[in-house]
């Protein structure tokens, strides 16, 4: 019985006939490192204007930053010179203005090619995909981890009897997937309107940006956080 999470196994799920559903979203991500300062107080959060939306996700001793671009634009970024990268970054976030100058090439970024997939079927006999390589998640929401755990968690209490046993059936395989098939479909659905809804046209320079009403009414506010840290539903190990 072999279980597969990660999602560089692409040719063992071709061999095994198991291709994925694929989604474009409309955007890539440039991320890079900038370091912290003694005086630095920015928490996670994120910018948006002028057609650009910025990632801030505070680390140790350094920021995590995601810069996201329209799908297709990274040349056209490159062609324009570090420099007016280093402008636009710090029109968003004024506050990294004295530490922009060490991004002195585009070799001090790596650029992350936004992908949503999901396979038909995570499982053959002996074969069971979880996390990544049954589902490709957007970084939207930061859920891929979380999903993978949960997956692993609804595998192991479908699995360790059966496992203990030396007998794993084929329905024991199913049940993985038809717990978690519908809750990762659901979030990556989610995640497109999120794509689609405010990614997209932030990244509009032509288009006035306003958030949706989810994200404006005081009683729907929580509910993208709820739905991006637990899901459709909370699972547990048995």
């Amino acid at each position: 019985m072999t279980i597969i999470a990660d999602g560089r196994f692409s040719r063992l799920r071709k061999l095994a006939g198991l291709e994925p559903v694929r989604s474009s979203p409309p955007m890539d991500v440039l991320w890079f490192r900038l370091p912290r300062s003694s005086g630095d107080t920015q928490g996670f959060g994120g910018r948006i204007g002028q057609g650009h939306m910025l990632a801030i996700l505070p680390r140790e001793d350094h920021f995590q930053l995601g810069y996201l671009i329209l799908k297709g634009s990274y040349q056209a970024l490159r062609e324009e010179g570090i420099e007016k990268f280093h402008a636009s970054l710090v029109s968003l976030a004024p506050e990294f203005a004295d530490r922009v100058s060490l991004l002195k090439s585009w070799g001090d970024l790596s650029i992350l090619p936004v992908e949503s997939s999901c396979l038909r079927k995570w499982y053959l006999p002996g074969l069971l995909l979880i996390g990544d390589a049954a589902h490709v998640m957007s970084p939207v929401g930061g859920v891929g981890i979380n999903y993978a755990i949960q997956d692993a968690v609804v595998a192991a209490n479908a699995l360790s009897e059966a496992l203990r046993g030396g007998r794993v059936m084929e329905a024991d395989l199913a049940r993985v997937q038809r717990e978690r098939y519908w809750p990762t479909r659901f979030i990556q659905r989610f995640q497109a309107f999120i794509q689609e809804r405010v990614i997209r046209t932030a990244l509009d320079p032509n288009t006035s940006f306003a958030p949706p009403a989810l994200f404006r009414l005081p009683l729907l506010r929580r509910l993208p956080a709820r739905i991006v840290g637990f899901g459709l539903r909370k699972v547990h190990v048995e």
